[in-house]
């Protein structure tokens, strides 16, 4: 039986997540805007914890809010 010791995980190098209110702050539109952002795909969240009385909410990862922004990006001929 061997005992290895599992090897350091940093906690800086782990995915950051955030609620709904901080993604709809940080992308300057309404809670209920992040939600349905949510329900139509075009932001990728995960469901944190399935409590029937009362269920956690969503997440979502910084990564995905910047791939959202990056996605969103126009075009200055767009504008018009």
């Amino acid at each position: 039986m061997s005992h290895e010791v599992p090897a350091a995980v940093n906690v800086a190098d782990a995915p950051k997540f955030l609620n709904a209110i901080e993604v709809a702050q940080r992308l300057r539109v309404s809670r209920s805007t992040v939600y349905n952002l949510i329900a139509s795909g075009r932001l990728a969240a995960h469901r944190n914890g399935g409590g029937k009385i009362r269920p956690r909410g969503v997440r979502v990862a910084e990564s995905a809010v910047e791939a959202y922004l990056a996605d969103s990006l126009i075009a200055p001929s767009e504008v018009a």
